[in-house]
């Protein structure tokens, strides 16, 4: 759809005069992520314009209405898909300033779910332990430390000194809870991007002819080129060898495989269990599952999305898609039916689960939360 026709749907829908047969156009083109830059441009200069009169925003509000916009035209498809939603935020917020979009006319209100408090997103969060047993909670101020002759944070400031009693071992863990993140930059400058609910193990400085740590969970890796020290990744099913690349490999205890999806460079990957190596190439994923192991092309930012603050789904089935919501907003599920949707399309991670659960509902799916149980229904 060219923009001077969606131009002319757009309008027409903020003044309630889609026709039946044009209600479905414009539905269509909510539905398709093709036009999301089309519909982008339509929105900002309406928001700028809300913006100018010193409108009053109820931001909650009007994302719950923008989600229930969205829901009413995925209840034609025959699946879900989640858009930009956060970005496009500022359509909804329209609704309750200057009343530009509205409703669909005759529709009922959205159904909304109770929540006593609303769940926060995760943020920066994470542990270091020291091989001696001490801990340390870091600064959530903070993204990430940084390990040299000390040990500090990305901004200079100093965590422990390495003459110190907590250093005089070697080994070192990262350990994010639910609902954290956090970086780290090692001793050979290679940095990491430790995503919720993961453990890192790594040394203080790297010896010997390689250059390796260990994973539990999912990370993003930068590895600094040394072709005379080879970097390795050891998980409990699946290790990666790389010389300088970029990676992401997702290794969470509770999950049937281990995935390593390559960025850009090459790497090599061998299943601990059967002993298979192969090499990848940027653009594909090689997925160990006990001894087996499989190469396939996927969607990168897919994979890699979440180093950058967002979701991102490609048919993705719905019990993978709450399990990442699960360990993002440290949220427990229980299924009493497990619906059979995929999703797709992209959300940002700063939004309150409140707005998640809004758009799931949205798309036909009936649920409940009880405290940090969500029930599916």
């Amino acid at each position: 759809m060219d923009l001077t026709r969606l131009t002319y749907l757009y309008r027409k829908y903020q003044r309630r005069q889609l026709t039946g047969a044009e209600r479905e156009e414009w539905e269509a083109a909510v539905m398709d992520l093709s036009q999301d830059e089309n519909i982008q441009y339509l929105i900002d200069p309406t928001w700028q314009e809300a913006a100018q009169f010193d409108a009053v925003v109820d931001v909650e509000e009007s994302e719950r209405i923008y989600h229930y916009i969205v829901g009413q035209a995925q209840r034609k498809k025959p699946r879900a898909r989640i858009r930009y939603l956060l970005r496009y935020a500022a359509a909804a917020i329209v609704i309750c300033s200057i009343g530009f979009l509205l409703l669909p006319d005759g529709a009922d209100k959205p159904q909304q779910h109770i929540i006593q408090a609303d769940i926060l997103p995760g943020g920066n969060k994470a542990v270091l332990a020291f091989a001696d047993g001490r801990t340390v909670d870091l600064d959530s101020a903070h993204s990430g430390i940084v390990i040299g002759d000390q040990i500090t944070y990305e901004n200079g400031d100093v965590i422990a000194y390495s003459e110190s009693s907590e250093l005089t071992a070697d080994n070192l863990q990262l350990v994010t809870p639910k609902g954290g993140v956090y970086q780290v930059t090692l001793a050979d400058g290679t940095k990491v991007w430790l995503n919720a609910a993961s453990i890192l193990k790594y040394p203080l400085r790297f010896s010997g002819g390689k250059r390796e740590v260990f994973l539990a969970g999912e990370a993003y890796f930068e590895v600094t080129k040394d072709n005379a020290h080879p970097f390795l990744v050891s998980t409990p099913e699946q290790g990666v060898e790389v010389l300088g690349t970029q990676f992401n490999v997702t290794a969470y205890p509770d999950e049937l495989s281990t995935k390593t999806t390559l960025v850009e460079g090459r790497v090599r990957i061998s299943n601990t269990k059967s002993g298979a190596v192969l090499d990848l190439s940027p653009g594909q994923q090689g997925i160990a599952k006990g001894p087996d192991t499989q190469v396939k092309n996927v969607s990168i930012n897919q994979f890699t999305a979440w180093k950058d603050g967002y979701f991102s789904f490609d048919e993705t089935p719905f019990p993978e898609v709450l399990e990442q919501l699960a360990r993002w907003y440290d949220i427990n599920i229980t299924y009493l039916n497990v619906p059979r949707k995929t999703f797709s399309g992209k959300m940002k991670r700063d939004a309150q689960l409140s707005s998640v659960l809004d758009f799931i509902e949205g798309a036909g799916i009936q649920l409940s939360l009880e405290g940090r149980k969500l029930i599916i229904k």
